[in-house]
C-alpha cells in the first residue's frame, strides 16, 4: 500500500506544488472579498480532485497493464485511491483552516461558529463528491469521468441547500450532511471493493 501511495505521490508531485502555491496566493486574496473560511472548502475540494485524476493517469500511462504482472491486488489499488483521497482532502482542510485563521486574525474577524460551519461543509463536500467520483472514474472513460467530476460538486452543494431549507439550525444541518457524507463514502468504498475489482479497471 505504501508503494502505491508513493507512486501516486510522484505522479502528482509537480502539480501538487503548483496548486498549493497558487492556492496560498489566490486564496488569501479571495478571503478578503468573501468569508475567510471559504478557504477551507476550496483547499479541501481542490486537493481531493487531484487524487481522483491519478486514476486516469494510471489508465493513460499504461500502468494498469503493468500492475497485472506485479504482486499488487486490485483491491489494494482501489483502496489506495480512497486512502489518497482522504489524505489529500485532509491536507487541504488543514491548509485551509490555517490560512483561514491567519486571514481572520489579519481582518480581526475571528468567528469560531463560522469556522466550524465551513469545516463541516468542507468535509461533507469532499466525502459526498469522493463517494461518486472515485468509482465513476474507475468505471467510465476519461471523458465521461470528467463529466462525473463536474456533476459531483454541484450535487453536493444541492444536498447542503436542501438540508439548510429543511433545518433552521445551520450547524445542525451541516453536521447531519457531514454524517451522510461519511456514510456514503464508506458505502461507496465497500461496494467498489466488491464490484469494481471484478471488472477490467
Amino acid at each position: 500500500m505504501k508503494g502505491l501511495l508513493l507512486k501516486d505521490y510522484y505522479l502528482i508531485k509537480s502539480v501538487l506544488y503548483i496548486i498549493l502555491v497558487v492556492f496560498a496566493v489566490v486564496g488569501i486574496g479571495m478571503s478578503f472579498l468573501t468569508s475567510t473560511w471559504v478557504l477551507t472548502v476550496i483547499a479541501t475540494v481542490m486537493l481531493g480532485m487531484i487524487s481522483v485524476t491519478t486514476i486516469n493517469m494510471d489508465r493513460n500511462s499504461g500502468w494498469k497493464k503493468v500492475s497485472i504482472v506485479l504482486p499488487v491486488s486490485r483491491t489494494a489499488v482501489l483502496d489506495c485511491k480512497y486512502i489518497l483521497y482522504i489524505l489529500l482532502s485532509g491536507i487541504g482542510l488543514l491548509l485551509g483552516v490555517i490560512l483561514g485563521v491567519v486571514a481572520s486574525i489579519i481582518k480581526g474577524q475571528i468567528d469560531d461558529q463560522s469556522m466550524m460551519l465551513f469545516v463541516g461543509i468542507s468535509v461533507a463536500m469532499a466525502l459526498l463528491s469522493g463517494s461518486m467520483t472515485i468509482p465513476l472514474t474507475f468505471l467510465l472513460s476519461e471523458e465521461k469521468s470528467m463529466l462525473a467530476l463536474i456533476i459531483a460538486y454541484p450535487f453536493s452543494s444541492f444536498v447542503f441547500v436542501g438540508a439548510a431549507l429543511l433545518i433552521d439550525n445551520k450547524l445542525l444541518a451541516c453536521g447531519l450532511v457531514t454524517i451522510v457524507g461519511v456514510l456514503l463514502y464508506a458505502i461507496s468504498w465497500l461496494i467498489s471493493r466488491k464490484q469494481i475489482i471484478n471488472k477490467d479497471i
